[in-house]
């Protein structure tokens, strides 16, 4: 079973594949904390020059948007299946500027597979 760090990088490998939405994140500088609240464990996904980067969240990183929730939560909302992320995305705490939301949502459905 692949763990959150690696279906972040799959969410990445995904949004290089999709030239269409990558167009959503050109000019996009955020990142995105995302934490599971079972282990306390902390990733982030940051949005740069049109790409996406998976890696460690650290404490002196400040996030745009802060994603919580129980890990199975968090891989339904990052496997890449539409109907999966609606379900998820009522259970997980989104917090941050409501266009980044808005915009993160956005990719999220668009990388599906």
């Amino acid at each position: 079973m692949v763990g959150i760090g690696g279906l972040l990088a799959e969410v990445a490998e995904r949004l290089q594949r999709k030239a269409h939405v990558r167009l959503l994140t050109t000019g996009w500088e955020r990142r995105i904390g995302i934490v599971e609240v079972d282990s306390q464990l902390r990733w982030q996904l940051t949005f740069s020059q049109g790409r996406a980067f998976c890696g460690e969240w650290t404490d002196e990183q400040s996030a745009d948007v802060v994603l919580q929730g129980h890990e199975r939560e968090l891989r339904m909302l990052l496997e890449g299946d539409e109907l999966l992320y609606t379900s998820a995305k009522q259970h997980v705490r989104i917090a941050g500027a409501l266009r980044d939301q808005l915009k993160l949502d956005a990719i999220l459905r668009l990388t599906s597979k």
